[in-house]
């Protein structure tokens, strides 16, 4: 009888496993593992995933060719790439249900043949994922993962506007930048923010970040912004737009009565989903 804790040399490791992952099963716990340290060992890795060393090395190997971990002696660390994308999809899974019911909201507002602006927020993000199907779209972005999304997206044209990269944010900014914004016109300008109250409105700790989604909202023709409740109540350094300059305002379900009660008193318009 095998026990759970006997060593078993010279044979693999999956024939004994407790659970059959598939393949991507197994990079996506990698990821996670690189999330939770810098650094991960083929022998540990192969243990966890109950696979053959060799299994777990071809794992490695995809995923060093997917950018997101570089192959060292024995194992694997994040790369540069893989930082990026692992900070970002760390941020994504905050409130993701709530982003996603207030992506979908904010999708509703959107017709064919519009041109709009969307940031580099992660709840934009889950915008993108519904536009796909959306005839004769044009988006223009400053997020680096909104646009990769759209690329799949065939009667979407999307344009990326440049700058210098904000490795927490995934974002785009650049002092040139907002001069190019505003000789755009757009039908609508989908904005998030770091933090958000009823008398100051939306705020970023960037000032560059807060002068770039100032100048996508400027020629707007609506100004919709986009938060989640966990936002509300947290103050920064820069003012995006204040609260007379959102059109509509799209939040969560969970924001607390006396902020629903602020918003109502600052005359914002607000939808909640």
């Amino acid at each position: 009888m095998i026990e759970d804790d006997d060593e078993l040399p010279g044979r693999p490791y999956e024939e004994f496993a407790p659970f059959n992952l598939s393949s991507e099963e197994r990079r996506e716990r990698i990821i996670q593992a690189l999330r939770e340290q810098d650094e991960v060992t083929v022998i540990e890795l192969s243990r966890q995933l109950g696979v053959s060393e060799v299994t777990t090395r071809k794992d490695l190997q995809q995923l060093e060719e997917q950018g997101y971990l570089t192959r060292v002696r024995g194992g694997a660390v994040v790369s540069g790439r893989g930082q990026l994308e692992l900070r970002f999809a760390a941020r994504q899974q905050i409130n993701l249900e709530e982003k996603r019911r207030i992506a979908s909201k904010a999708v509703e507002l959107i017709a064919p043949g519009n041109t709009i602006f969307i940031d580099g927020s992660t709840t934009a993000f889950q915008m993108t994922r519904l536009l796909r199907n959306m005839h004769s779209l044009t988006v223009i972005t400053t997020g680096l993962y909104a646009a990769l999304e759209l690329s799949f997206a065939p009667d979407v044209t999307t344009i990326v506007v440049g700058g210098i990269l904000r490795r927490r944010t995934s974002s785009l900014v650049d002092t040139l930048s907002p001069n190019l914004l505003r000789r755009l016109h757009v039908d609508i300008a989908f904005l998030s923010c770091r933090g958000f109250t009823a008398e100051q409105g939306m705020m970023e700790s960037d000032l560059r970040e807060a002068q770039m989604k100032r100048a996508m909202a400027e020629n707007a023709g609506r100004r919709i912004a986009l938060l989640d409740h966990a936002k509300y109540g947290e103050t920064y350094v820069a003012t995006s737009l204040l609260p007379e300059e959102i059109d509509l305002l799209i939040t969560d379900n969970k924001l607390p009565d006396a902020a629903r009660q602020a918003l109502a008193a600052a005359q914002i318009q607000t939808e909640y989903v």
